[in-house]
């Protein structure tokens, strides 16, 4: 199952492992929740230009988010989408 929420004024940039901005932020993105046994596994970005993916491995102890992969730092949108799902997401 996928779950997916536009957010046109959420914004999207590239960076590195150091998080420094490698491109510019882009304004306009979509997410998609991929579920598992009813649980997000999976989070995936994609800004309105073609340059902007990112993929985030979710990992969880019951509702609780504990670990996640692939990005810098969780981005708020699919914080905001776990939230709205009765999942726990810790603010950094």
């Amino acid at each position: 199952m996928i779950t997916n929420k536009k957010f046109p004024k959420g914004k999207i940039n590239i960076i590195n492992q150091s998080g420094t901005d490698l491109t510019e932020p882009e304004t306009g993105l979509e997410v998609n929740l991929h579920w598992r046994d009813s649980v997000p596994v999976c989070a995936e970005i994609f800004g309105e230009e073609e340059d902007h993916y990112a993929e985030i491995g979710l990992e969880f102890d019951g509702k609780d988010l504990v670990d996640y992969d692939g990005v810098f730092e969780l981005p708020n949108e699919v914080a905001e989408m776990l939230k709205e799902a009765g999942y726990k997401v810790l603010e950094d």
